[in-house]
């Protein structure tokens, strides 16, 4: 009897269990979509800038494998011949980018570089391993041209540097579109995010990025919602 009894308690507490854990999955989403609002931002969305910014195909990692830009969410950086003169560009990037965000599902960090900067960037990879996990920076590289290709298919009214490096840092969406800021009144288009600035990526770049990851985690909350209710 006393068993049955026991048998019925444990019963009568798991529906309780199972709602809260389901009251805790549909409140993480909202609560991270207000972290990611809370900037200075004048978009629900961050705008497209160009619909579709090519391929990663033709270039291949320290490894040897290919990066996709589909189904993540990318930052894009150009690093040109030496690599090593732009470590001051990369440690800005490091810590109010990558480091922020890197830890959100489907985010990742690509640097393109040509051939000949394989060697700093091995060195570059080897004093970052001492402070950040970089699984998710992806080093890449390619041939002169495929690089002047791929960022012109960026469709962005910046110029890449002579030595195949570029200041500034692009953001693509899961589908591979560019992402940024259009003109505004007195306010020029936003291609492009300075590496060079801390006061850029931090008053910008961020905001951007919150808005962005926003979009994705609302979008899947709102899918989820939609499954559960047509199960029901």
């Amino acid at each position: 009897m006393s068993a049955s009894k026991d048998s019925y308690q444990i019963k009568k507490v798991n529906p309780f269990a199972k709602y809260f854990v389901l009251v805790v999955l549909f409140a993480l989403p909202l609560v991270a979509y207000l972290f990611f609002l809370q900037g200075k931002h004048h978009f629900d969305t961050l705008p497209v800038m160009n619909e579709q910014v090519g391929n990663l195909d033709n270039f291949k990692t320290l490894e040897g494998e290919v990066v996709q830009l589909t189904d993540s969410v990318s930052v894009i950086t150009f690093l040109g011949h030496q690599p090593y003169e732009r470590l001051g560009y990369v440690s800005n990037i490091n810590e109010k980018i990558y480091k922020e965000f890197h830890q959100f599902e489907s985010f990742q960090m690509i640097s393109i570089v040509p051939q000949s900067g394989i060697k700093d960037i091995e060195e570059i990879r080897y004093q970052m391993k001492e402070t950040t996990d970089i699984e998710d920076w992806h080093f890449i590289t390619g041939t002169d041209q495929e690089i002047k290709n791929f960022f012109k298919k960026l469709g962005s009214d910046l110029i890449l540097n002579e030595d195949l490096s570029s200041d500034y840092a692009f953001i693509t969406d899961k589908n591979g579109a560019l992402r940024g800021r259009p003109k505004e009144d007195d306010e020029e288009a936003v291609y492009g995010y300075d590496t060079s600035s801390i006061s850029a990526l931090q008053k910008t770049m961020i905001d951007d990025m919150r808005v962005l990851l926003a979009e994705y985690r609302f979008a899947f909350k709102k899918n989820r919602d939609q499954e559960i209710d047509g199960y029901e």
